[in-house]
């Protein structure tokens, strides 16, 4: 029964990953964390192996369907690689409170981008130097959030690509996927170094994974957007209360 639950866990964190491009973690983390019952630095981990399955299985996936445009993820990627690393290894020493309140907040910015993504679509046909520049930048935060925390960056990187590159929702996202692949590799590494964990749970959730990217590969061409963003929403209001509440419960 455990093998089925990572198995259908990785599954819905692949589907969200294609679907929303943001690499699956803001998701799975607080399924981990609250059905499995692991700890928080094992949860990080085992996200990262999954992510490492969805953007790859989803960056196919996506190339097939002609929806990304891999200079933009290479930007990105090569920004992000090695502080994803370094947010991988240190997460041995970074306490366990400490790591949930990054992702409480990573959480947070993820769910107001997700609000502002029709206010902040593109409007450039090339990006300028200086947005070159920013798109960097962008890269090395979500970089290492992704590597501490195991959460693909793409909650970052979505609506940088919608912003300063003017790509439609549909490329941003998997062009997103493209660049998760370069966070969670060397993410993935950090983790291996550092965190004990195991590994056998880490590849079923991956899996699982790689046919919840097809799943949601094909449901972004069928379900209405406002449809998918409302859904989101719920589910960031409730995992941003259970986590305040076991924050909470902690430092009380």
């Amino acid at each position: 029964m455990e093998y089925i639950t990572f198995l259908l866990i990785g599954m819905i964190g692949g589907t969200v990953s294609s679907l929303m491009g943001i690499g699956g973690g803001i998701v799975i983390i607080p399924l981990l964390l609250y059905i499995s019952g692991v700890d928080i630095k094992t949860v990080t981990a085992i996200s990262m192996v999954h992510n490492v399955f969805a953007s790859i299985s989803g960056t196919i996936f996506n190339y097939y369907q002609k929806t990304i445009i891999f200079r933009y993820s290479v930007y990105f990627g090569l920004s992000s690689m090695a502080f994803s690393f370094l947010g991988g290894y240190l997460t041995s020493f970074i306490p366990e409170l400490t790591i949930k309140i990054l992702y409480l907040a990573a959480l947070t910015l993820s769910f107001v981008l997700l609000l502002l993504r029709s206010k902040i679509t593109g409007h450039k046909v090339k990006p300028s130097k200086s947005d070159i520049y920013k798109i960097i930048l962008i890269g090395v935060v979500a970089g290492f959030m992704a590597g501490l925390l195991g959460i693909g960056g793409g909650f970052l990187f979505v609506p940088a690509l919608l912003f300063f590159t003017g790509l439609t929702m549909n490329l941003a996202t998997g062009t997103s996927l493209g660049a998760i692949i370069f966070t969670s590799i060397p993410g993935l590494a950090g983790k291996l170094l550092s965190v004990d964990f195991n590994i056998l749970f880490g590849l079923t959730v991956g899996l699982g994974a790689i046919g919840g990217a097809r799943l949601g590969t094909y449901l972004k061409r069928k379900i209405n957007h406002f449809i998918t963003k409302i859904i989101f929403i719920l589910f960031f209001i409730v995992s941003f209360a259970i986590v305040i509440i076991d924050i909470f419960s902690r430092i009380n």
